[in-house]
């Protein structure tokens, strides 16, 4: 009996980890390259009793790339990440929002650079024509300044999530192979890859799961009651 109970409040626990899971996804459902959040469980048998083990995960299958116009905006058709620097060091992210910095980099809308092969990518002065190629070439006026430079992995279960899209990695799960299987669209940018409907489904799900766990937990504590009432008289 006792183990019934630490295994439907360890339930009590692990089904609060998924609303916060679904919440957060939710939340980020209309943000620019968001990769939804998963969570999953499976029962520990350990020398205490059953607990449930808690497994985080993230689904990188690619979202839908919408058409906007912005030259500065672009979407990775396929595999791979743009790589950004920030002030924590290296990042790659999905979400090209990308703008002008007041030194004419090419910036993240939190202000990461946006590298290219040979650094952060630097527009010339007096403005012209931006294109970017589907390999990723920048070109302003028809000179070539720089080339995107797009990140592919070996290993996506070693990216970290590290806030606003984007993600750390150590350099062991990095794919030098050479092989890379991408387009830049110019004016596109990829969208949450979560289902508003699915999270709603899962929630309520979740809830239903919840309440009942909370109901097996009062059972038992109700019984114990009587047990020690009954042997007490």
């Amino acid at each position: 009996m006792i183990d019934g109970i630490e295994l439907a409040s360890s339930g009590l626990d692990a089904y609060a980890n998924v609303q916060e899971t679904i919440a957060r996804n939710l939340a980020n459902a209309n943000t620019v390259g968001f990769k939804k959040n998963m969570i999953s469980f499976k029962t520990v048998l350990s020398e205490t009793g059953n607990t449930l083990e808690t497994n985080y995960g993230i689904d990188h299958s690619h979202g839908n790339l919408n058409y906007n116009g912005n030259t500065l905006n672009m979407a990775i058709d396929g595999d791979g990440f743009f790589t950004v620097e920030t002030e924590n060091g290296m990042r790659y992210t999905r979400n090209g929002r990308f703008q002008l910095s007041t030194t004419r980099e090419i910036v993240t809308d939190t202000g990461a650079k946006v590298l290219g092969q040979a650094g952060p990518i630097t527009l010339p002065n007096g403005g012209g024509e931006i294109v970017i190629d589907k390999k990723g070439s920048v070109t302003v006026n028809g000179k070539v300044i720089g080339k995107l430079k797009i990140t592919n992995f070996n290993d996506l279960t070693k990216l970290v999530p590290t806030g606003n899209s984007t993600f750390g990695a150590p350099d062991d799960a990095i794919d030098d192979s050479g092989e890379k299987k991408f387009n830049v669209a110019q004016g596109y940018l990829e969208s949450s890859n979560v289902s508003v409907v699915l999270e709603m489904v899962d929630m309520i799900s979740n809830m239903r799961s919840y309440e009942a766990s909370n109901n097996v937990i009062k059972t038992f504590s109700d019984l114990m009651e009587r047990l020690i009432s009954n042997q007490s008289m």
